[in-house]
């Protein structure tokens, strides 16, 4: 009679090995995991707060969840109530690792650099001011450097290095005669104002603002009046925007 004990606990033993075996491979999907859902809910009705809070939760209880981390460093980045650039860069960094072949990649690694400078700017005495100006000016100068090719490219102008602006040698004290005549002045053709050369569709991100899409399709923020006009019928004001509506973006008038 002794053996039957022993022959019973080992049963169990192997019952509840097998279904500790099913519960584990049971792993939920980070798009079906309820706090990821109410996390896109919430980010659709404007309360990113909240949402942040809900992404979270999906970082700290799956290791997989590569859009839990890449909602988290977006809004650590734009939220002023829960700005923390150095937790931003960690989740970026998390996205990447989990999806380094993405089309978002390169996006990524631009706002890590935006966050490593928001890192800079508040160091105390911000002993690196005149780096980050500098890195300021060389994007406009690499900006205006385009523009300038662009409108060669359309008056027919060959683009060449000594086209771009050099340092001008010494003065000489001799005249230098030009002789132009009207069959090698190319005509001047109006330049196409910056912008779509047609009608554009946009969804609002998070952190999004009037002034912030006018700059990424026209190059800089006086265009938000144009914008609004082409929604009134979505927009009751200049500050109504929600994430994920859906904005026309027109191009400029030519006679702008």
């Amino acid at each position: 009679m002794k053996p039957v004990p022993t022959k019973i606990s080992f049963l169990s033993l192997l019952f509840f090995l097998f279904i500790g075996c099913m519960q584990s491979g049971d792993v939920i999907e980070e798009k079906d995991h309820p706090a990821f859902e109410r996390g896109k809910s919430l980010l659709k009705v404007g309360k990113n707060q909240e949402a942040l809070d809900e992404f979270l939760a999906v970082t700290r209880r799956l290791t997989e969840c590569p859009q839990s981390h890449l909602e988290c460093g977006r809004l650590l980045l734009s939220l002023d109530a829960r700005k923390d650039p150095v937790a931003a860069i960690y989740h970026f960094r998390r996205y990447l690792l989990l999806e380094p072949n993405s089309r978002e990649s390169s996006k990524v690694e631009q706002l890590i650099i935006t966050a490593e400078r928001e890192i800079l700017r508040k160091l105390p005495g911000e002993p690196y001011g005149d780096y980050l100006d500098s890195l300021k000016l060389k994007e406009e100068n690499d900006r205006l450097t385009r523009e300038i090719a662009d409108l060669r490219a359309r008056l027919g102008i060959p683009v060449s290095k000594t086209s771009l602006p050099a340092v001008k040698p010494a003065a000489s004290n001799k005249p230098v005669p030009v002789l132009a005549t009207p069959g090698n002045i190319p005509p001047i053709q109006p330049a196409r104002p910056p912008g779509p050369t047609q009608m554009q569709t946009y969804v609002v991100q998070s952190g999004d603002s009037l002034y912030a899409i006018s700059r990424k399709f026209y190059g800089d923020s006086s265009y938000i009046d144009l914008i609004f006009e082409a929604n009134r019928d979505v927009m009751r004001s200049k500050n109504s925007l929600s994430v994920g509506q859906k904005l026309r973006i027109p191009p400029v008038p030519l006679n702008r």
